[in-house]
């Protein structure tokens, strides 16, 4: 896709606006309690869309909501246009797990949120097992009458995948694990995260997050890290994969981002 870059004006209004939001913005932390009553009244909000939507192409980018035009980050570049960001995100993913893990049959997300990645990738794998886990009562429940809505055959269940015991991963171990801006809500336990997730899979994880460390030196990548420390993001994540006892971590920087302040990393952990 080629995107239509900003002018030079609206560039420097973009800049100067958003510099002046940035470092305004009080300094947020981070608690399961704050982002349990934020998403919440989030998934709650697409219980009727999920009785209106007719299809499952539809329900993955609902009309009028999804589809409308906004200032995106296409191919490195501000552009205002109607941009299928989590489609793009979808594809990144799907793309990484045939490549990384192209002999897995299963496998779980942790966040899943309304479950519709899950339901993209059976769309795109029909004999691929899966399962979610979601911290909101609300998401599991929408989740599961989506699937069941398009017969999708996946299963989602409540989880706090960082502090639940043991017994409360019902699922089976899958071949892979993975999160898409799940673990960005973790600002302080990411490595300890994934550590719960690599036990319950066999080949490894991959992770679609916003990764600081990795944020371009620019001036939107510097104002993206100010952002993203003021917002309580994820932090430290580049340090705590490295700790991890794995056969290989591959990093990849994305090329696009639904926030134009936010450069999303994927991250493939590959277990011994």
């Amino acid at each position: 896709m080629t995107a239509p870059e900003l002018s030079r004006t609206e560039k420097w209004r973009y800049f100067l606006r958003t510099t002046w939001v940035v470092l305004r913005r009080p300094k947020l932390v981070r608690s399961t309690s704050n982002v349990v009553a934020e998403y919440t009244q989030g998934w709650l909000a697409y219980q009727k869309q999920l009785e209106q939507t007719e299809s499952l192409d539809k329900w993955l980018r609902l009309p009028g909501v999804e589809d409308l035009p906004a200032l995106y980050s296409v191919n490195g570049r501000l552009s205002y246009q109607a941009f299928d960001s989590l489609g793009y995100y979808r594809e990144v993913l799907l793309d990484a797990l045939k490549r990384h893990f192209p002999q897995a049959k299963s496998i779980t997300e942790y966040g899943a949120g309304l479950g519709r990645n899950l339901l993209f990738l059976k769309q795109a794998i029909p004999g691929m097992q899966a399962y979610g886990y979601e911290l909101c009562g609300p998401g599991v429940e929408i989740a599961n009458a989506a699937a069941l809505k398009f017969g999708a055959g996946i299963r989602y269940s409540q989880l706090d995948y960082l502090q639940d015991p043991p017994e409360k991963f019902v699922f089976p171990t899958t071949d892979v694990g993975m999160t898409m801006f799940s673990l960005e809500q973790l600002p302080r336990d990411s490595g300890r995260a994934v550590a719960n997730m690599l036990r319950h899979v066999r080949l490894g994880t991959i992770h679609i997050e916003p990764v600081p460390e990795n944020y371009p030196r620019t001036f939107r990548g510097m104002l993206g890290r100010i952002d993203h420390w003021k917002v309580d993001y994820l932090s430290g994540f580049e340090r705590a994969v490295r700790a991890l006892d794995l056969h290989d971590i591959r990093v990849e920087p994305l090329a696009s981002a639904h926030n134009p302040l936010m450069f999303p990393s994927l991250y493939v952990l590959k277990k011994k």
